[in-house]
């Protein structure tokens, strides 16, 4: 009599067993690698749309002071800290660092207030104000905070310096230099300035 030859119930289940762990370890390695990717993707996501926002809030501070005939500091621009003016002083090198910059432009006769305020949080605000740089109202977010940064984002500084500057190197000479400083999402301090020309 011939013997049947197959595979035994315990063959079957040490199959299971060894399939089972495999798939096991391959569930673990996708799961490392999804909580690997998509924070570094949404935080390199995050960055670019605070480094374009960045760049937009320069583009605003370009107004500061336009159409105005001796723009100065105090009476057409101000940095605020908790809305207390910071006194920028007349000598060269002289800063004001705050939490808030308003300013004054004149479009066609018509004076407007527009202005920054950095929140707590990170994130960086523009505002409104009336002709005497007070009442500032937040109209529009500009930057978000990174969330994915454990210890969360420091807040943005604005900073008012008297020097010489010349915006992108080239062109009229101006007196103001304004400098953001803002943390990226692998918590570096990145500053930009932009030269405020109407202000000599």
């Amino acid at each position: 009599m011939n013997r049947q030859r197959g595979v035994s119930l315990i063959s079957l289940l040490i199959g299971l067993l060894i399939s089972s762990i495999v798939l096991i370890g391959m569930m673990m390695i996708f799961r490392n690698t999804i909580q690997t990717i998509v924070p570094a993707s949404e935080s390199s996501r995050s960055d670019g749309e605070r480094m374009s926002a960045l760049l937009s809030a320069h583009m605003l501070l370009q107004d500061g002071g336009f159409g105005i005939e001796n723009a100065i500091y105090d009476t057409h621009l101000k940095v605020l800290n908790n809305d207390t003016l910071v006194p920028l002083d007349i000598p060269s090198g002289s800063t004001a660092t705050g939490n808030t910059i308003v300013w004054l432009s004149s479009i066609a006769g018509n004076i407007q207030c527009n202005g920054l305020r950095a929140d707590t949080s990170g994130g960086l605000w523009r505002v409104s104000c009336n002709t005497t740089l007070g009442d500032i109202t937040p109209t529009a977010r500009l930057i978000l905070p990174s969330q994915y940064t454990d210890d969360g984002v420091a807040p943005i500084t604005i900073t008012a310096t008297r020097a010489p500057c010349w915006p992108f190197g080239i062109g009229v000479e101006g007196n103001i230099m304004i400098t953001l400083v803002l943390q990226n999402s692998t918590e570096h301090l990145i500053d930009s300035s932009t030269c405020l020309v109407n202000f000599g």
